[in-house]
């Protein structure tokens, strides 16, 4: 600061007893702005929950910043309303300082806006604040976009997010993720809400990946949503998703063996859904009569154009943390060994693998080492699977992607 400044800002903090540290001098500042406003009400509410030490945490800085928000809110709707137009200015020109604590405030202050008059223009908020790399942002808009699409009038203009909700399913949080899918889901269920086939297809190239998601409830949420796209699609487009149909079968073929029986259950529904879809009527009939078993043996006959993509697909499964669904890859991709010349590489390390399971089983006590060691020597005898028309599965050398198996 200027020495004139840091002199006068010296004897104000002496006469005054004022804070040394900035933080706690703006905290003091806030509450004495509000009581020259007649706003104790707010201050004393604000203090009951603790919420003027909570500012003083920078972590935790936002909860703060919404506490006093809708205590605000509470005590004066007029005053709140002038704030949150001149906070909509400021972000709609991202000029606020600080972004966060700023859409902290506004969503806070929604309820005193005209949701009609404003509700379109609140929404152009979303893409530029929803495209920031910080995850309680997100949050916070998401929630709040899951409280606006249950308003009849504001679902359509929240289908015209769908592009940036469909770049935030690349986040690597879950909670992200399950919060998106969740409002895409409340949207595309509107049944007053028209849907481009193209957005349909962008959706479900999105959803694939979210089937293996470390997550069970986004797991959940983006194969049922996967279902929900199938039913959108008219009859003269259902070309335009076909590819990512196939693309579905074999994952969640093996996610009926998911030991979460809410995504075991979503999958045979959605797969039931996808032969209707692909009019596999074989496929459909063994899944209704629940010869589930047989299902992904006749996937690989029926459709011998796609038996390689269907192959590749397995090898990820053998690797699965759940028993279950890895045993059903290993007997797929074992059984298929025995007809198919191109695959003898990946049936003869999928009964290997079949059997160390069950070594482990009977020795649990050298569990890891009696893995780690037969995984060694079954990757030196190993056949040449480059010959075989499998590089994607050679991990660059090395047997590194088999220590799932380890734990």
């Amino acid at each position: 600061m200027p020495v004139e400044v840091n002199t006068f800002w010296r004897r104000c903090q002496q006469e005054h007893c004022l804070p040394t540290k900035p933080n706690r001098f703006v905290v003091q500042t806030m509450k004495s702005l509000l009581c020259h406003l007649e706003y104790e009400d707010v201050v004393h509410e604000v203090e009951r929950e603790c919420g003027w030490d909570i500012f003083l945490n920078i972590e935790n800085h936002h909860y703060a910043v919404g506490l006093l928000a809708r205590a605000m809110l509470r005590v004066s709707q007029c005053l709140c309303y002038r704030i949150a137009r001149y906070l909509f200015r400021l972000l709609c020109r991202e000029e606020a300082r600080w972004e966060f604590p700023a859409v902290t405030f506004f969503v806070e202050l929604l309820p005193c806006l005209n949701i009609k008059e404003w509700g379109e223009r609140i929404l152009q908020l979303f893409p530029i604040y929803l495209r920031r790399d910080c995850r309680e942002m997100r949050l916070l808009l998401l929630r709040c976009l899951l409280v606006l699409c249950k308003r009849p009038s504001m679902a359509n203009s929240i289908m015209a997010l769908t592009e940036c909700l469909t770049e935030v399913l690349k986040d690597k949080d879950g909670e992200v993720v399950g919060l998106t899918l969740s409002v895409l889901s409340e949207v595309l269920q509107d049944p007053d809400v028209p849907v481009a086939s193209s957005t349909v297809v962008q959706l479900a190239e999105a959803l694939l990946p979210l089937f293996e998601n470390d997550t069970s409830h986004v797991q959940l949420l983006s194969i049922r949503l996967f279902q929900v796209l199938m039913q959108l699609v008219a009859e003269e487009e259902k070309k335009l998703l076909e590819k990512n149909v196939h693309q579905s079968l074999l994952p969640l073929f093996y996610h009926m063996y998911d030991e979460n029986k809410s995504v075991a259950q979503a999958s045979w529904e959605t797969l039931l859904q996808a032969t209707k879809f692909l009019k596999k009527w074989n496929l459909e009939e063994l899944l209704e009569t629940e010869e589930t078993w047989r299902f992904g043996e006749c996937l690989l006959a029926e459709d011998r154009s796609r038996a390689d993509e269907y192959l590749r697909q397995s090898v990820s499964y053998l690797h699965s943390p759940q028993k279950s669904v890895r045993e059903a890859a290993i007997r797929l991709t074992a059984r298929q060994g025995t007809t198919n010349n191109f695959s003898t590489s990946i049936s003869n390390l999928a009964t290997q693998t079949l059997h160390f399971l069950r070594a482990v089983e009977r020795h649990p006590s050298f569990r890891f080492r009696l893995l780690q060691n037969q995984l060694r020597m079954a990757w030196r005898r190993r056949p040449s699977l480059f010959d075989n028309g499998w590089p994607s599965i050679c991990y660059s050398g090395r047997p590194h992607s088999w220590r799932s198996l380890q734990s």
